[in-house]
């Protein structure tokens, strides 16, 4: 399934999107593993070890951070079928390369999908630099609340 834009960012976190909130963690590690276990079984992921092994490939790399305590851990790789997201909202802070996160956006790329990932992430991006959306995301009560706010244009 394409994503373009806001529109369908909004509509893939309503109808898909896995969402934890208020894992604890002790890692980076250990973070990343909470939020990918949401897609434990996810057709579209092909491979889920290959997955896991090219996030942390990548983490090694440079860390994807986005400010604000948001981590936007990923992978372009052909160990998933199309684009995947799961999102986690951590209980304390996780120190993710230099910064403390709560909010962790893993996403799955496929190499066929690289354009609509970059839509995807840069709409994700600026809807997360709007005034009040991490503070709100931070204090929704449940995943659908947590959905609503993300997913709102």
């Amino acid at each position: 399934m394409p994503f373009y834009g806001i529109g369908m960012l909004s509509k893939m976190v309503a109808e898909e999107v896995p969402v934890i909130l208020d894992f604890q963690a002790g890692s980076e590690a250990d973070a990343i593993l909470r939020v990918a276990g949401l897609l434990a079984g996810d057709p579209r992921i092909k491979d889920q070890q290959r997955f896991l092994d090219a996030v942390f490939e990548r983490q090694k790399i440079s860390p994807p951070l986005l400010g604000n305590g948001i981590a936007l851990p990923h992978a372009r790789t052909p160990a998933v079928s199309e684009l995947v997201i799961a999102v986690g909202r951590s209980r304390s802070p996780v120190q993710i390369g230099e910064a403390e996160v709560r909010l962790i956006f893993l996403i799955g790329v496929p190499p066929h999908l690289i354009a609509e990932y970059l839509a995807m992430t840069s709409s994700l991006a600026r809807r997360l630099r709007l005034p009040g959306v991490v503070e709100s995301l931070l204090a929704a009560p449940d995943a659908g609340a947590f959905r609503s706010l993300l997913g709102a244009p």
